[in-house]
């Protein structure tokens, strides 16, 4: 499940302001050099989801966050998770819609496409489906 947040290209998103952003939202930087939204507030516990540049090759160099620029982020997420899927899915949404609210940005499907109320509307079919399966399994 993915959603990314794409800013214009002529008013990138900071590094800089970025990171405060993501520490707010409750992000560490961690594994695989991308920042992850733990079960617990303190980083602790397993990934709920994850946030990674938009753009090749993907990953934050954690030094150099003072001096990056990117137009784009994924937050995403692979099922299963640890707890409610849906609640997990909108805690993820919230988190894309105030980093979209902060930088100007556009939140986008999977795809790169505007994430439309259809296109949510599809994530909770999705979601609904893998846990329906996972039922049955």
């Amino acid at each position: 499940m993915v959603i990314n947040v794409r800013a214009s290209d002529d008013n990138p998103i900071s590094g800089a302001a970025l990171l405060p952003m993501l520490l707010t939202l409750g992000f560490k930087f961690g594994d695989q050099d991308i920042f992850h939204r733990h079960t617990s507030a303190d980083g602790n516990g397993p990934v709920l989801f994850s946030l990674a540049n938009m753009f090749k090759p993907g990953v934050f160099d954690i030094d150099n966050l003072e001096t990056f620029t990117t137009v784009g982020v994924s937050l995403f997420m692979i099922l299963p998770v640890d707890g409610d899927t849906h609640q997990v899915f909108n805690m993820m949404h919230n988190a894309a819609r105030k980093i979209a609210d902060e930088f100007d940005a556009q939140i986008l499907d999977g795809r790169r496409s505007v994430l439309t109320k259809q296109g949510l509307q599809q994530y909770f079919e999705k979601i609904r489906d893998f846990e329906r399966r996972s039922m049955l399994s």
